[in-house]
């Protein structure tokens, strides 16, 4: 006879295993909701030496233009008609919202004015033009 026969078996919990993957899966869950998106577009920005530094944030209305001309909103791809019922909702609702308008330096000067003109024509008064800058363009 041996001296572990007597002894029961260990039992393993798997309580607390089950409790922590559970927190785990809900720290990811709530960290992902939290990552801003991307809504830049490649261009190449203008340069500026008299720019005002302003903080990125991410309650601007972002419309890009690349150098064919084509309009972006928040990253995804529009056309001028959309942009207006678009920006016709954004300035009857909160006149106030902040535009950002990131245009290519190549950009036909044309459809940077439209695009302006579209902003003014639904008072949309709080416009930025965004230039190069090296500390918020370096990746």
């Amino acid at each position: 006879m041996s001296p572990f026969d007597d002894e029961e078996e260990a039992d393993v919990s798997m309580s607390p295993m089950i409790d922590c993957v559970f927190l785990l899966l809900i720290f990811f869950l709530v960290s992902t909701m939290t990552k801003k998106e991307d809504r830049d577009i490649e261009i190449l920005l203008p340069q500026s030496t008299s720019a005002a530094k302003v903080i990125p944030s991410d309650d601007f209305l972002v419309i890009g233009v690349d150098v064919n001309g084509g309009v972006f909103v928040d990253g995804e791809e529009t056309t001028l008609n959309r942009l207006h019922l678009l920006l016709r909702e954004v300035g009857v609702g909160n006149p106030e919202q902040y535009v950002r308008l990131d245009a290519d330096e190549a950009t036909p000067l044309h459809r940077v004015v439209e695009v302006l003109d579209l902003c003014e024509f639904n008072n949309l008064a709080n416009v930025g033009i965004r230039t190069y800058d090296e500390y918020y363009n370096r990746r």
